[in-house]
């Protein structure tokens, strides 16, 4: 029978390799790895069989194949005409089937499956599993052989073949690969030997490997490591020196002397002791080749260099330098002095004190804390403890002191003592007067305002609002829209458009609008009214009433002694609730009578 097995995505792999050692080492012992599974299933093989207590002589016909699998009988494909017979099971080896015919194209076109995206049983009971293919037996059939001779145990299916003594001291595995035999065995309880078309092996264990897997070679003897392949070759000797070169690259680690080199060709990392460099572009650590590149000498010196700049860092003499194409912007620090350049101008300064910046028409110098003096085209701007004096671009010039201060340009400003300020604007004829912290006085062609504080205050939007303050207790505003009076924090009335409002705390609240009203006198009096009705109440009595169908209903209680009302087809009224009333509803009538109600005639309609 023949299988064709996927190989697991690459993180199984990975897993695989993590099982049987460190993840950094399983790409070298791969091999090893997977003689150990192949030894260890076979030995577990065994020990299974003997423990099921089977003795003697035993064949049987299993109706699975070696993974578990039900089989079904095989079907020949149909033959061309030169064929001779049924292909015998097993794997076919030689050339392919059908070389001495003439091809036959297919006569109908290919038909996809319903839902081509669907993983197959078979296939997603593997995949994100640890499922390893090479550890599938190859060549069995579904006619398996048993044999059991006391201790000794032998299982032969198609080419597959093995065999063992339990306890598992001996053990072997024979089965037909392509390009030859495959052959696998377990002698004592150290010693595995395999050898096959793709893999070799001879491991002692714990102390000497020696593989083969295709044309590569690997030896280990202790803790000392020899690989061989085409794409290079590794020497260990943990944990002292680590050594492997390949075409393009290689490496050599030596913890001890806290030597690392790692080299590819696009870059790499070498460090001895202090000094490193690491690199990308060229093989080397090649300022003349490298387009990347870091280097030093740890903790005194660091120096870097990539395609948009450069840059250097020397501690002991804190010493900084950096150099960036980008705006050709170059900084250079030597302690306390701080130089920068770039295309705009240049900077120097001495931390913390001197400050001083150069560009074009432009000049910014100062000293801390004695002044600041910047110039800018027509402008120029002078800063002392004192005073600031600025004459911009325009001519607007600006001169402050503690107690003075003057500014003189599209606007006038004036300032005696921090008490008296002073603004005008000549554009829009604005001019506002603060002598703190009791006078405020603005005017313009839009609005004039007053304030003597706390006195009173009088704010004027010429044509659309004055309000007026007489101490911070009373308020009358009037607008466009209305207006409003407010004595704190009892007395407010006023009207916005169609909306009024009363109100003499905690006494009197009424607000009322188009189509409502709202009046409490509390506690004795509550009225409230809309579209839909009206709900009053006054001490011990209430009175509602409704628009309906032909007319208003309307109901008046007075609690607890009698209630009446009426609607538009009648009218009501009671005693005490009950104890004597009449009610009549269009032709309907009905007495009360200590509280029993008599039908006197019925509704007719």
């Amino acid at each position: 029978m023949t299988r064709t097995m996927r190989r697991p995505l690459a993180r199984r792999e990975l897993r695989r390799s993590a099982s049987c050692g460190a993840p950094g080492l399983a790409p070298l012992f791969a091999p090893s790895c997977r003689e150990l599974r192949l030894g260890a299933s076979f030995a577990c093989s065994i020990a299974l069989a003997l423990t099921l207590g089977l003795a003697g002589d035993a064949r049987a016909q299993s109706p699975f194949d070696a993974t578990g699998t039900p089989t079904v009988p095989q079907t020949a494909l149909p033959q061309g005409p030169g064929a001779k017979g049924k292909a015998p099971p097993g794997p076919e080896t030689g050339a392919a089937s059908g070389g001495d015919r003439p091809s036959q194209l297919p006569t109908e076109s290919a038909q996809l499956p319903e839902d081509p995206t669907k993983i197959p049983t078979k296939l997603a009971e593997t995949l994100g599993s640890d499922f390893d293919p090479d550890g599938v037996p190859y060549g069995r059939t579904s006619e398996v052989s048993r044999e059991f001779y006391g201790l000794y145990y032998s299982e032969t299916s198609g080419d597959y073949r093995a065999r063992g003594l339990f306890p598992p001291i001996w053990a072997e595995r024979e089965q037909k690969v392509a390009g030859g035999v495959d052959h696998a065995g377990i002698y004592g309880l150290n010693y595995y030997r395999r050898r096959s078309p793709k893999e070799d092996a001879d491991v002692v264990f714990p102390f000497f490997w020696k593989l083969r897997s295709d044309t590569t070679h690997t030896t280990v003897v202790g803790p000392a490591m020899h690989r061989e392949g085409p794409e290079g070759h590794d020497n260990w000797l943990a944990p002292l020196v680590f050594e492997g070169a390949r075409k393009d690259g290689g490496y050599l680690h030596i913890p001890p002397l806290l030597t690392f080199h790692d080299r590819g060709p696009e870059g790499g990392f070498s460090m001895v002791g202090p000094m490193f460099c690491k690199w990308k572009g060229g093989a080397f650590c090649d300022g003349r080749t490298a387009t990347e590149l870091t280097m030093g000498v740890a903790p005194a010196y660091f120096y870097g260099r990539d395609t948009e700049g450069e840059w250097e860092i020397v501690p002991p003499l804190l010493r900084y330098h950096s150099y960036s194409e980008r705006g050709a912007r170059e900084v250079d620090v030597w302690g306390p002095v701080y130089r920068e350049k770039d295309r705009e101008g240049e900077s120097l300064n001495v931390l913390p004190f001197f400050y001083r910046r150069t560009s074009v028409g432009a000049t910014r110098t100062t000293l801390v804390p004695f002044f600041h003096y910047a110039t800018e085209g027509a402008a120029r701007t002078l800063a002392t403890p004192l005073f600031f004096d600025r004459v911009a671009d325009d001519g607007a010039h600006t001169f402050a002191t503690y107690l003075y201060a003057r500014h003189r340009g599209r606007t006038e400003l004036d300032m005696v003592t921090p008490l008296f300020w002073q603004y005008r604007d000549p554009d829009v004829g604005l001019e506002r007067t603060l002598a703190l912290p009791f006078f405020y006085r603005g005017t313009s062609p839009r609005m004039d305002e007053l304030a003597v504080f706390p006195l009173f205050g009088r704010f004027e939007r010429r044509g659309l609002s004055t309000n007026t303050w007489v101490t911070p207790l009373f308020r009358h505003e009037t607008s466009i829209t209305g207006w409003q009076a407010d004595l704190y924090p009892f007395f407010y009335s006023g009207r916005e458009n169609d909306n009024r409002h009363l109100v003499v705390a905690p006494i009197l609240w009424d607000f009322s609008s188009p189509t409502t009203r709202k009046t409490v006198v509390f506690p004795l009096y509550w009225r409230f009214a809309d579209t839909e009705g009206t709900s009053q109440v006054a001490g011990n009595t209430f009175y509602s009433e409704k628009p309906v169908e032909g007319g208003t209903s309307w109901q008046f209680h007075f609690f607890p002694l009698f209630s009446f009302g009426g609607t538009p087809r009648g009218h009501y009224w009671n005693v005490l609730y009950g104890l004597a009333g009449f009610e009549r509803e269009g032709t309907m009538a009905k007495l009360r009578v200590g509280y029993v109600p008599i039908q006197l005639s019925k509704d007719e309609r």
